[in-house]
């Protein structure tokens, strides 16, 4: 009997929870829909399966089960996480609002641009495509980290730390720095992590630059700056237990 009312009760609940997740699920809207919408190219980063929405003057940076994304440099918070499913990125209707309204700023730009151009250009500038790569590693001895990366050559690369310190905290933005690529596309930045000194903890970097191309991420966990340094005062003032400190 009491095996009976167990099921029961089981049933019961994960009726509730199908029940209260329905909506959630259902009112969700596909990206690539959105995208055809609102005049998009869609551009998929594999594979982390993060999607970039393009369109002249505007490049959306969205990750799957990430709040952030990023408008051109600009970082933005939405405020339901994005959720990959079969092939696609499913989104909130506010997120979807919001990359509707973007659209048609970029749009009303370009038409502003057009009209307030005098004689028509007969040489075309070239937009700056391409993606961005890179690596990022601690630099010892000091709460820092170096950049090396690859861009396209012509427009400056925005790098763009970010902490993510507990699950009850919100991502920090901890610093923003613009490098300038040389002619042949190379960059380096010698970053500091002040204010974030905590180890431990998740430090994830950002290049991005010009609308029209593909922003580059690395992540790695903060230690400490003279890892595995053996240090005679520190060892004096933390013995290893059930020895005696020395004198």
């Amino acid at each position: 009997m009491h095996k009976l009312h167990a099921a029961i009760l089981l049933t019961f609940f994960l009726a509730i929870a199908l029940f209260q997740n329905a909506p959630a699920q259902s009112s969700g809207q596909s990206i690539s829909a959105l995208a055809a919408r609102d005049g998009y190219r869609l551009q998929w980063l594999l594979p982390e399966r993060s999607v970039t929405l393009l369109r002249p003057g505007m490049a959306i940076l969205v990750m799957p089960g990430d709040r952030m994304y990023f408008v051109n440099n600009h970082v933005e918070f939405s405020d339901r996480t994005p959720v990959y499913n079969n092939g696609d990125l499913i989104v909130s209707p506010a997120f979807a609002a919001r990359i509707a309204r973007l659209a048609s700023a970029a749009a009303a730009a370009e038409r502003l641009a057009y009209q307030a151009a005098p004689v028509p250009q007969m040489t075309v500038e070239q937009p700056v495509t391409g993606p961005i790569t890179m690596n990022v590693r601690p630099i010892e001895g000091r709460s820092a980290v170096v950049v090396n990366g690859h861009a396209p050559s012509s427009a400056p690369v925005t790098v763009t730390l970010l902490a993510t310190y507990s699950i009850y905290v919100p991502t920090v933005i901890v610093s923003r720095h613009d490098v300038q690529p040389d002619v042949n596309g190379n960059f380096q930045a010698e970053i500091t992590l002040a204010p974030q000194y905590v180890p431990d903890t998740i430090l994830r970097v950002v290049a991005t630059s010009a609308a029209g191309t593909t922003p580059a991420s690395a992540q790695l966990i903060t230690g400490d700056p003279n890892a595995g340094v053996i240090v005679p005062l520190e060892q004096r003032l933390n013995p290893v237990p059930g020895e005696p400190p020395s004198h």
